[in-house]
């Protein structure tokens, strides 16, 4: 026998793997806030006073005299008995003034100020900060580890140890008959 070395070789698939990162996103939304200023108004009512005048009639006492004149005249019994008259005499008949008076109540006008107040609505503004907020279209992305294999073909070669049987040739005589024996 002879030993003889043989190369025996098989395809084997190794797994080979490697980690590569993928950016992953995801659409989400976000806030987006701002101040804005809007105009605020209530009605406030105030008091407004104004002077204003008034007649009043105030009554007071006035002495009122008056000139009359008078026909003042001597005076004398006429006629006889029963037919007596007391009768002016002629010539001595004067107008003299007399003079009448009386208390006579009176009004007079007065303008007295007083106070009016009345109630006037007013309009107060105020601009108010307020926070106006509105969602926008946004993006999350990260990076992920994501592991990638493969097959990968590798040659395994062994190297293999055989007996093999050798063949010996040897000559052996032989004899050739002519005659066909």
């Amino acid at each position: 026998y002879k030993e003889t070395e043989t190369q025996v070789c098989t395809t084997e698939y190794e797994k080979v793997c490697k980690t590569e990162t993928e950016r992953l996103c995801r659409n989400t939304t976000r806030q987006e806030c701002s101040t804005v200023y809007e105009k605020q108004c209530k009605t406030v009512y105030k008091s407004v006073c104004m002077e204003q005048y008034k007649t009043e009639y105030e009554p007071y006492t006035e002495t009122e005299c008056s000139t009359q004149y008078k026909e003042d005249c001597e005076y004398q019994w006429e006629g006889d008995g029963n037919n007596k008259v007391w009768a002016p005499i002629a010539g001595t008949c004067k107008k003299n003034p007399y003079e009448t008076c009386k208390d006579v109540v009176k009004t007079k006008e007065k303008q007295v100020a007083h106070q009016v107040c009345n109630y006037v609505p007013e309009q107060k503004c105020l601009n108010v900060p307020m926070k106006k907020c509105v969602a926008v279209p946004d993006q999350i992305c990260t990076n992920q580890p994501i592991q990638k294999c493969k097959e990968v073909p590798r040659k395994n070669c062994k190297a293999v140890h055989k007996k093999v049987p050798v063949r010996i040739s040897r000559k052996v005589p032989k004899k050739v008959c002519q005659d066909g024996h």
